[in-house]
């Protein structure tokens, strides 16, 4: 059986009345259509407001979501994690104090939260460390000691509820952006396999099994369905056979090796190194060219080169995952963009605002690029994209439109044949299962109202999704 996920971003509360105030914030401001700045842009796009409640510091409206996902099949929230943001009340943990966690510390905390449901719907957590871009060594020294100390703290105690998803009774948990966490541990590998060790240790002496800790953000968006087509590396790199990476000033280094292995290792233990180039001579006698490179391509066609784009972070996860990688790639365009969808939000040369683009680009791509993940070292989580229109928070991306019931339906039962072929292994490790994993696919996102990211029910698709969800899944 797959089983079925969502992220779930809890940053939907009005923490101030005045958006001049300082340092004053919420996820409400942004931009109409024609991108005028607003306090509130959900009169503007009135087809996202959700029906079943649009404040997640609220009690009642986290039921009425876990009761809908719950019904309508859905096995888990992947649930995002922040460790700063504003103070929404008192919370006996302090690491839930912030409105961006009053979702999860209703989940753990609340007598009413799970009233209402049949015990199929779960949750964990991934460490939504893309904040924290900025705080390079968090977790260096004594300073850092105690701060993961107390994440690691809020994190167990939340992997003892009885709704966290386990996997062959292993709690999951993951760490949303892998590059960002070495970041946190001062660029230091060694330190940050230690910091998820000591989470390890930590959930053992509470009584649970090792957690499942996988690594997100896996980029789906090196080329898919190329010509030629990319080829997955059982080693943890995807092959691009022939392929030159057509990119300015990002070559790090470029050394003689013996074997394409020698090649990529090298590029596992360089910061920055997100491909090995490796140039063949016509002598096969001779040693091979090595470059390592910053940018992960693409390329353009060369039969004296293959690509080695790497899949797997410096650190050792045991599973991997997308969050939304929404935007096609073009093959062959500098830095992997596409002319097409370059400045297509506002402002531009429509009259009602940013061009939107159609779900099928959005869709077809994404179904290409999980496949590019087939033969990945660890098993992969996939990601199907419920929409991804970021124009309320004027974001540099291309919009799509919201995909119709026939496109989701497609949508759903492109995933679930991926999630069914053994041979992919996508979803989470699992020793217990034939084929050692457990089918699973994630689903972006439950509400990211700013982003176009919806699958909680609104006024403008009721809860088309989530029932086409139970349809295709027989649930």
């Amino acid at each position: 059986m797959v089983i079925i996920g969502a992220h779930y971003f809890s940053g939907w509360a009005h923490v101030c009345v005045n958006s001049t105030q300082p340092g004053c914030f919420s996820h409400f401001h942004g931009f109409t259509p024609r991108g005028e700045r607003t306090d509130d842009w959900f009169p503007d796009y009135p087809e996202r407001i959700p029906l079943l409640g649009n404040l997640t510091t609220n009690e009642d409206t986290i039921a009425r979501e876990v009761a809908a996902a719950d019904g309508h099949g859905l096995d888990f929230f992947d649930m995002l994690y922040y460790d700063g943001g504003s103070n929404c009340g008192y919370n006996a943990d302090p690491g839930l104090r912030w409105c961006l966690n009053s979702a999860l510390a209703f989940m753990l905390n609340s007598s009413t939260v799970w009233r209402n449901t049949s015990g199929r719907l779960h949750f964990f957590i991934s460490y939504s460390n893309d904040i924290d871009v900025h705080e390079p060594d968090a977790f260096v020294g004594p300073n850092g000691d105690s701060k993961w100390d107390g994440l690691v703290k809020t994190w167990v105690a939340a992997m003892r509820h009885s709704r966290y998803l386990k996997v062959n009774g292993r709690p999951l948990f993951k760490v949303l952006i892998p590059s960002i966490f070495i970041q946190e541990c001062g660029d230091n590998a060694t330190l940050a396999m230690l910091r998820l060790r000591e989470l390890t240790t930590a959930a053992i002496a509470q009584g649970l099994q090792p957690p499942l800790i996988g690594g997100g953000w896996q980029n789906p968006s090196v080329p898919a369905g190329t010509d030629p087509a990319p080829r997955p590396h059982p080693e943890g790199f995807m092959q691009y056979t022939r392929t030159r990476i057509n990119c300015t000033g990002c070559d790090l280094n470029t050394s003689s090796v013996s074997t394409v292995n020698e090649c990529e290792g090298k590029c596992n233990a360089t910061r920055g190194c997100l491909a090995a180039v490796v140039r063949r001579p016509a002598d096969a006698q001779q040693v091979l060219s090595c470059t390592l490179k910053s940018d992960a391509g693409p390329g353009t066609a060369d039969a004296a080169h293959d690509t080695y784009v790497r899949v797997n972070e410096r650190v050792p996860y045991e599973w991997t995952g997308t969050y939304n990688a929404a935007p096609p790639t073009c093959p062959g365009q500098p830095d992997s963009r596409c002319p097409r969808f370059q400045h297509s939000w506002w402002p531009n040369a429509t009259a009602h605002g940013a061009r939107i683009f159609p779900y099928r680009e959005c869709g077809d791509y994404q179904r290409d690029a999980r496949g590019n993940h087939s033969n990945d070292a660890v098993p992969y989580l996939p990601n199907v994209i419920a929409g991804f229109d970021p124009r309320p928070w004027e974001e540099q991306s291309p919009s799509f439109a919201m995909p119709s019931h026939t496109e989701w339906m497609a949508a759903l039962r492109q995933v679930k044949e991926q999630c069914e072929t053994t041979a992919n292994r996508f979803g989470f490790p699992d020793a217990s299962q034939p084929h050692g994993y457990q089918p699973a696919f994630s689903i972006y996102a439950w509400n990211e109202f700013g982003e176009g990211g919806i699958l909680a029910p609104t006024h403008g698709e009721g809860f088309m999704k989530l029932r086409a969800i139970a349809e295709v899944f027989g649930r």
